[in-house]
């Protein structure tokens, strides 16, 4: 699953990409690591119920999900990346995935190669046809203890392509822009309407670069 993942594209780029009618300006971020913030797509007021915008607007959101029944004070849950074939059953993924899909840009993702190893090489997945590309998300909002509002999400992964185990055990849900509308249209489309896009990308569609 993604331990990091880029996003070095000009906002101009960004907002074309996904239709947005307004973009802040941001610098690239070639490393986004876990709790760090990200950004998200969602959908208009036709795609969700409490949106506000008509179309497609960004959002900056934490990067690790925390579900609205936590709790505890302490140590806060490491939701950063959620199992797409199990996460429309899960207590933790199961509103966000009826209500707050997203889509979260990105140029390139990073992952511990040579199947189940978490001590192989460090390598650099990008998608040379897609130099932006959507990676499919959920946000869900928290009220902190304090009483402040924590937007969060998580990125949905799948097991990757069978001849493709010995180089990854899992990838991150890729969506091509003709399934973008599709994805984050949460009025209309239940989590079943979607779960055939949680497919993966063969290996051979991204440009694995060694990175550390």
């Amino acid at each position: 699953m993604p331990g990091r993942f880029a996003l070095t594209a000009a906002p101009e780029s960004v907002a074309r990409c996904f239709g947005l009618a307004a973009i802040d300006d941001f610098p690239p971020r070639p490393a986004i690591l876990p709790t760090q913030p990200i950004m998200v797509v969602l959908g208009g007021r036709a795609e969700r119920a409490e949106a506000f915008a008509d179309g497609p607007a960004a959002q900056l959101v934490r990067w690790g999900l925390i579900p609205g029944w936590f709790k505890a004070t302490d140590r806060l849950p490491a939701m950063f990346n959620a199992p797409a074939e199990t996460a429309a059953g899960n207590p933790a993924f199961r509103g966000a995935m009826r209500h707050r899909r997203c889509l979260v840009p990105a140029t390139a993702f990073y992952r511990r190669t040579g199947g189940r190893s978490r001590t192989g090489p460090l390598s650099r997945f990008s998608i040379e046809d897609m130099p932006v590309f959507a990676m499919a998300g959920l946000m869900e909002p928290y009220m902190a203890p304090d009483g402040s509002e924590i937007d969060t999400a998580a990125i949905l992964t799948v097991p990757a392509r069978a001849p493709d185990a010995g180089l990854v055990d899992r990838l991150p849900v890729i969506l091509r822009p003709e399934d973008f509308g599709r994805w984050l249209d949460c009025r209309h489309r239940e989590p079943g309407d979607v779960a055939d896009l949680f497919r993966p990308f063969c290996a051979a569609d991204f440009s694995v670069e060694t990175a550390g």
